[in-house]
């Protein structure tokens, strides 16, 4: 299971890419605004790889 530091990080994280993809829309950035979708994808990812990690660790648990 994830620390609260872990989940503080995301969201810090996902927070920054919000900004970023704000910045790019002002800018007219169309690179920048890619690149932040695509970082934004990588960090909505991480709660999933942890659920899966922690399902991995309870299964090898019950044997």
């Amino acid at each position: 299971m994830p620390s609260a530091a872990e989940f503080q990080a995301l969201s810090d994280e996902l927070r920054q890419l919000g900004a970023v993809i704000v910045q790019a829309a002002n800018l007219g950035d169309q690179e920048l605004a890619l690149w932040a979708v695509g970082a934004l994808s990588s960090a909505a990812a991480r709660p999933a790889w942890w659920a899966r990690e922690a399902a991995d660790s309870e299964a090898v648990g019950c044997k």
